[in-house]
């Protein structure tokens, strides 16, 4: 099985079937995180397109890269910003208004928690996130969700390395002002189950 850059380079030689193996690879993901910046579907879906039209389009300009996730990461928020902010002029359209967790209902194992006890982590996460900015959002699904490492989130994002450890710091601390540290054992739980 070819791996990412096996892979990324045969898309740069002009092979129409890598590209395509990146978008099925990639689609969802990226879908999921364009979600926290913008609800409209449409719009992350359109976003997606122009990101892998434009892959193909520059393919024998692009470079070499260390990691393929981190690239398609970073050339996906770019576009997606762009866009957004198209819009917002047109429509003053509120970024991150409709974010929720990903998946948009947590799961459950029944004979580890009760139903009521999920739902009440569940209200307090909405209402940590309801205070967090939108890149304390940002980047507790970049950390926890997608599982990348601070100086992926770092470049992604635009920060120092030490500004990410600050910024996750803060988003953890307001968790931590709606959810005791065993519901906050148990989201994190049910996310990684939720990606098994």
């Amino acid at each position: 099985m070819q791996d990412d850059k096996d892979i990324w380079e045969a898309f740069r030689s002009g092979d129409e079937s890598s590209l395509q193996r990146i978008f099925d690879k990639y689609y969802t993901p990226l879908f999921n995180y364009g979600h926290k910046f913008s609800a409209d579907d449409h719009l992350i879906e359109d976003a997606l397109q122009n990101l892998f039209v434009k892959l193909w389009k520059n393919r024998d300009g692009i470079k070499d890269t260390g990691s393929v996730k981190n690239y398609l990461y970073k050339s996906f928020r770019r576009v997606l910003l762009r866009m957004l902010e198209v819009q917002q002029r047109e429509h003053s359209f509120s970024v991150l208004d409709g974010w929720t967790w990903p998946g948009q209902e947590l799961g459950y194992d029944q004979t580890l928690i009760s139903r009521e006890r999920l739902e009440t982590i569940r209200n307090n996460l909405v209402a940590a996130l309801e205070k967090m900015t939108p890149r304390q959002r940002e980047i507790i699904h970049l950390r926890y969700y997608e599982e990348m490492e601070y100086e992926e989130i770092a470049a992604l994002m635009q920060l120092s390395v030490s500004s990410t450890y600050k910024l996750l710091y803060k988003a953890i601390d307001t968790l931590r002002q709606y959810l005791s540290k065993s519901d906050l054992l148990i989201l994190l739980a049910v996310v990684s189950l939720k990606k098994i």
